[in-house]
């Protein structure tokens, strides 16, 4: 019988690193995460994902994927939304109805529940209906993800169709400048939502130098539900949500701001009506075709879903660790032990048929989780098992002589600034007004360094990942998808970011 979890069997697959997190345990990447993603995916696409590993290094997880694979999922994919792009349609609209539906799981269920009364079969149940709901936001989810994120087959496919038709009639503008144009977003993210909401909280105080106890009462109020609302946005996978000492520092410098709160958010929305008109203009003068008309409007709804969905996802994390507190609390684990766990370890936890994972404390300094072939639930590699597996994924490339780089353009524009490396929160305070930000994969916590950027570039991501979404909100230049941004820059290095060409040069 063969062995599909043989070292010699993990060795014929090429692997590449998709993309790093922290801080984050077990849950919920390997479950519902992967898990789901595996079993079921290939239900809504035709196609299934057979492979996935993720390294758990503390709270730090890099997941590696079968290059060839996701390669061929992504065309696979490509394939589809060419011949049928209002099946692309129809996916965005599955991706965030589930999301909807995850949301107030989350909030009514879990989050303003009182857990205390719960047995311990309801709150196993409880959880097991949360992760339940998680997976099917998750599973359709990770279809626009092969389409973009590891190599941006979509992308490339439409820049393509847009230099044909500029060289025919020498249009002035690049097409991946056009592409950037025509993919920038007429529908306001929850990033942006909470911006115009606490500009309106700004536009009703009159005193520039105001203090808590100066405000209204009916002002304080709105102020504290804005904090209440919409501190998720920084949770990412495991928290800490934004603290409110974040919302009161923009709410200050939004009030002594020489434009005034009214003008920002009417710029918001001129921006949006300009973008709009823009891509009016440009679709006419490019004389794209109806079918590479609905192409891009496909991208633009797989861009608005993927911030949609993670942030529904992030709302979700952030609703679900009083669940995990209680879970914790009754079988006397701590909060990261309990994300360690299996949900079948969940169950017998709670059931009093376990007492504790044998392996959990070694789970939690460092394990793989492993799929080959679509054997599920595929296996957490520990001690010796753990380590050739471990050293196979982990091969580096020799970048030291690298002093120039190229991406996939995000958003337009040119700076020249000082590296500074923003990987996780911790990061933050390093990070100066006109560096230049350089991270393997922006996430929501990492917002408040990007404001302060005179330019993004980022190791990883497509059109409709994090950083280039927020990017185009903020208008910074932004490179993504170089792979090796972080291994050849360090902090203080001097950069030029021309993200016209999505071009990284060492000055």
């Amino acid at each position: 019988m063969k062995n599909y979890y043989s070292l010699d069997n993990i060795k014929k697959i090429k692997w590449g690193v998709l993309e790093e997190n922290q801080p984050v345990h077990l849950y919920p990447i390997m479950y519902p995460g992967w898990y789901g993603v595996i079993k079921d995916t290939g239900k809504i696409l035709g196609k299934y994902q057979k492979s996935i590993a993720c390294l758990f290094q503390g709270n730090l997880e890099t997941i590696f994927i079968n290059h060839r694979e996701w390669t061929d999922l992504g065309q696979f994919v490509l394939k589809k939304i060419i011949k049928n792009p209002e099946w692309g349609f129809r996916l965005n609209n599955r991706i965030q109805k589930a999301s909807d539906n995850l949301v107030h799981f989350s909030h009514n269920k879990i989050f303003q529940a009182n857990l205390k009364k719960l047995s311990n079969q309801q709150l196993r149940l409880l959880y097991k209906n949360y992760l339940d709901k998680q997976s099917q936001v998750y599973n359709p989810s990770l279809i626009p993800v092969y389409l973009d994120l590891y190599k941006p087959h979509l992308t490339n496919y439409l820049v393509e169709y847009l230099d044909g038709q500029i060289k025919k009639i020498k249009f002035s503008q690049t097409a991946k400048e056009c592409f950037a144009h025509l993919t920038i977003l007429e529908k306001l993210s929850k990033v942006q939502l909470e911006e115009i909401a606490l500009l309106k909280i700004a536009s009703q105080i009159k005193n520039k130098k105001f203090t808590k106890k100066e405000l209204t009462q009916e002002t304080l109020k709105r102020f504290n539900n804005h904090c209440s609302k919409f501190k998720y946005l920084g949770y990412n996978w495991e928290g800490p949500a934004l603290p409110d000492s974040y919302f009161w520092k923009r709410l200050k410098d939004m009030a002594i701001d020489q434009q005034k709160p009214s003008q920002q958010i009417n710029k918001i929305y001129r921006e949006k009506q300009s973008a709009r008109k823009n891509q009016t203009q440009l679709i006419r003068a490019l004389k794209i075709d109806s079918k590479h008309q609905k192409l891009l409007a496909v991208t633009k709804g797989f861009i608005y879903s993927k911030d949609y969905r993670k942030m529904s996802l992030v709302q979700s994390y952030y609703e679900v660790e009083p669940l995990i507190k209680e879970i914790a609390k009754r079988v006397n684990l701590k909060l990261n032990e309990v994300r360690s766990c299996l949900l079948s370890e969940i169950e017998k936890l709670l059931m009093g048929e376990l007492a504790r994972p044998k392996d959990l404390t070694k789970r939690i300094k460092e394990c793989i989780y492993i799929v080959v072939d679509r054997k599920l639930p595929g296996k957490v590699l520990v001690d010796q098992s753990k380590e050739a597996v471990k050293k196979l994924l982990l091969k580096k490339e020799d970048l030291t002589e690298v002093n120039y780089f190229h991406g996939q353009t995000a958003c337009l524009g040119k700076a020249t600034g000082t590296v500074k490396i923003i990987n996780t929160i911790k990061d933050l305070p390093k990070m100066k007004s006109g560096d230049i930000l350089v991270s393997q994969m922006t996430n929501p916590n990492l917002v408040p360094a990007m404001k302060k950027a005179a330019a993004i570039v980022t190791d990883l991501g497509g059109v409709t990942c994090h950083a280039a979404i927020i990017s185009r909100e903020l208008k910074i230049p932004c490179v993504i998808g170089t792979k090796i941004a972080t291994k050849v820059l360090k902090d203080g290095d001097r950069v030029e970011v021309d993200a016209n060409r999505g071009e990284v040069r060492k000055i």
